[in-house]
């Protein structure tokens, strides 16, 4: 077993901008109005509207040093919510290419809490909701790059279901997962991330044994774990305690 690497922000942030474009097609061509299946009671203008104030809201974060960023009203018609949505993403990228990433900053990730942190955070966000948003425009979702799959695997194994357990979101888990990309590729070869405990130690190694084991596609895995896809999924096999799996899966492991 080995573990994955997660990204840079020299290697997040072409990602993060070919991820902002996708998103901003989806909006031009969809129907605003339209329901987003993995976003329920959500419509894509409301998604447009989320994922331009998380760019301010992160951009702040970077350059007021505090998360207190207020929201602020998108425009209504398409064409204009478009070019809101690329001034939001573009103030957001401006800020990235010019910032230090080593230099200090308010993030909800563990210390130490620097600009580099929203690089590669922001990258995911986009990347999942421009998947959102092209299910809403009527086509499938975006394909996912292999490696942004397994950096959000590692995102959530790593980021988010520890933060979960420290803030008393959730409840350690007493039962462990193990999550296995199947991708025929060597980037993907040799991983495997162990949902265990409070998310920290031993307990969640490579090698660690796991009462369940779910092997697939990672980026039907990435879905699994933001429950976006569903333990039935074909693509996916289980092995071991089917009960184990829904215990974990049946918490809130990202947010």
């Amino acid at each position: 077993m080995r573990y994955w690497v997660p990204f840079t922000p020299a290697e997040a942030l072409p990602r993060l901008e070919r991820a902002m474009e996708t998103f901003a097609a989806a909006l031009a061509t969809g129907e605003l109005g339209a329901p987003v299946p993995t976003c329920p009671g959500w419509d894509l203008r409301a998604l447009g509207d989320h994922l331009g104030n998380v760019h301010r809201w992160a951009r702040g974060a970077i350059v007021e040093g505090h998360p207190q960023t207020p929201e602020i009203a998108s425009p209504s018609g398409q064409q204009d919510l478009v070019d809101w949505y690329r001034e939001s993403a573009g103030l957001l990228l401006d800020t990235l290419r010019g910032v230090d990433p080593g230099q200090e900053c308010w993030t909800f990730g563990p210390k130490p809490r620097t600009a580099a942190f929203w690089f590669r955070r922001q990258l995911h966000e986009t990347t999942m909701h421009g998947q959102d948003a092209g299910l809403a425009a009527g086509g499938p979702a975006a394909a996912l790059d292999l490696p942004v799959a397994l950096d959000g695997v590692h995102e959530v194994a790593g980021l988010f279901f520890p933060r979960q357990v420290r803030l008393h979101r959730i409840e350690p888990l007493a039962r462990a997962l193990a999550v296995v990309p199947s991708d025929p590729d060597p980037a993907a070869e040799g991983l495997r991330w162990v949902l265990a405990g409070d998310g920290t130690g031993p307990a969640c190694a490579a090698d660690a044994p796991a009462d369940v084991e779910v092997t697939g596609p990672a980026d039907v895995l990435l879905d699994l774990l933001w429950h976006r896809a569903a333990p039935d999924d074909p693509r996916l096999s289980v092995t071991g305690d089917r009960g184990a799996l829904d215990a974990v899966l049946g918490v809130a492991l990202t947010s």
